[in-house]
């Protein structure tokens, strides 16, 4: 299922897919096909791709623990200089902790200082990095993850 509109809310695509790795490639042609036309900076195309990708893989390894049986829904929508993407699925919840220390995943660890790193989490950092916002929440059992990025006007 995948779809494409514009409507009094600004622009919309609906796709479903495979909570597979094997759906990252899918995943990266349906973001392009959505931000193309929109004109958005390619560096703010990469850093919401760096994002998505870290937030669907971390659902396939966490969320639904590689069950390719289970779908995720990911919605794009574009309107008034934003860009948001929701992630959408049935698996475990992120753990509250994990997005509770916003301040300690904005900044990335030293990169010649391995012990800088943190041992779980890069993704999350990675993604808190690329993205201007980032909200999460539960509803109905299903787990809705959304990404923001504010997209500058071109003058």
């Amino acid at each position: 299922m995948s779809y494409r509109h514009y409507d009094s809310q600004g622009w919309l695509m609906r796709i479903c897919l495979p909570a597979s790795l094997s759906s990252l490639h899918a995943l990266h042609e349906k973001l392009l096909q959505f931000i193309q036309p929109l004109q958005i900076d390619s560096s703010s195309g990469y850093a919401m791709e760096l994002a998505l990708n870290e937030a669907f893989i971390n659902i396939v390894k966490h969320g639904v623990n590689y069950d390719a049986t289970q779908n995720i829904t990911i919605v794009m929508h574009y309107s008034n200089n934003q860009l948001a993407v929701t992630l959408q699925d049935k698996g475990k919840p992120i753990p509250a902790k994990f997005l509770q220390n916003k301040s300690g995943l904005s900044h990335m660890p030293e990169l010649l200082a391995p012990d800088s790193w943190p041992e779980n989490g890069m993704g999350l950092m990675m993604m808190f990095n690329a993205v201007d916002d980032i909200s999460y929440q539960i509803k109905g059992g299903i787990n809705y993850l959304s990404l923001i990025k504010k997209i500058e006007e071109k003058t």
